[in-house]
């Protein structure tokens, strides 16, 4: 028994019937029956609400393949270029959302023509939550840009430059950004590498990108997790971290004490993460309000023995750098 390939526009066929069709006959109603104003209003809406249909269900549909299927069929990465593994998602998701809550506010903007109060409260709403998907769209994409400062300027290496280290270097981008600030440096990059949407976990991708950055004779890789680490008290001259710590929920204070741990006297440690407010809310939304605030922060920081040096704002994010005393 033979079946038929049904391609994405046949299993939407109707859809694109009726939007094809409406739209013929709305044109030709607006223009040579313009009295006729109640057939135009139908077939507008019927065009609006299939087009709406539709749109959904790209979405849904996007949203519903795994990420490594993505990966496969939009266009690779050139060879020569850093890949920091960010998901095909995570950069595009927040856009496409804005654009259907964007036309749902439209929509129901008309839908609701009979009651004045409802029509303006929900359009209103549906429209600052697109102008905040929208917002969170360009700090997704910004996050994956290699243009502009990775790192803020700050007195880091107080207490030397023989060994720092990257904790949560992920795919690179800070490592790379890192070994720029001085020819001398060794930087051991220490990571879980499990994430889920990058082949394997992303260890390879980090090895790519720093052979293209001509910095691996200069960077020791090391696996493991920031609330046990495999290294010997008092061994790193500095450390730094970025948008990996306000991940860690309630082990926030156990990372802490072993940075406190791994450090030498003297030493310090940048660290760059999201904090409550509207940058974080733009991507969290009702979520951000878990975060912790700044002072959150530097309660923490004086609970594990740490002394704040320096604070400030870079790529949507706040930076800490804080400082374990010397003996």
């Amino acid at each position: 028994m033979k079946t038929k390939n049904q391609t994405w526009f046949s299993n939407h066929s109707h859809s694109w019937i009726v939007i094809v069709a409406a739209t013929i006959l709305a044109i030709i109603y607006i223009n040579w029956l313009p009295d006729e104003k109640i057939f135009s209003s139908i077939l507008m809406g019927l065009i609006a609400s299939h087009t709406l249909i539709l749109l959904i269900a790209i979405m849904g549909g996007w949203l519903l393949l795994p990420e490594k299927i993505l990966k496969k069929i939009r266009k690779k990465t050139a060879a020569d270029s850093f890949d920091f593994g960010w998901s095909f998602k995570w950069n595009k998701g927040f856009g496409f959302a804005s654009f259907i809550v964007a036309l749902i506010a439209f929509y129901s903007y008309f839908g609701l023509a009979g009651n004045q109060i409802l029509q303006l409260l929900v359009f209103a709403f549906l429209l600052l939550l697109s102008v905040n998907l929208f917002i969170g769209n360009i700090i997704a994409r910004a996050s994956n840009s290699t243009n502009g400062i990775i790192l803020p300027y700050v007195d880091l290496f107080k207490a030397g430059e023989k060994n720092i280290l990257d904790a949560g270097c992920g795919a690179g981008r800070t490592t790379i950004s890192l070994s720029k600030t001085s020819s001398e440096i060794n930087i051991v990059a220490f990571d879980r590498f499990d994430s889920s949407y990058i082949d394997d976990g992303g260890r390879t991708l980090f090895k790519k990108n720093i052979e293209l950055a001509g910095i691996s004779s200069r960077v020791k890789i090391v696996q493991g997790d920031i609330i046990s680490m495999p290294f010997d008290k008092n061994y790193f001259d500095a450390s730094v971290s970025a948008f990996m710590f306000d991940h860690l929920g309630e082990n926030k204070s156990l990372a802490l004490k072993e940075m406190w741990r791994v450090l030498k006297p003297g030493g310090r440690f940048l660290l760059i993460i999201m904090v409550k407010g509207y940058s974080s809310f733009a991507i969290a939304n009702i979520l951000s309000l878990a975060f912790a605030t700044r002072n959150d922060w530097k309660k923490l920081f004086r609970e594990n023995g740490f002394s704040l040096i320096d604070e400030g704002d870079i790529n949507f994010g706040a930076y800490f750098l804080i400082e374990k005393p010397s003996e």
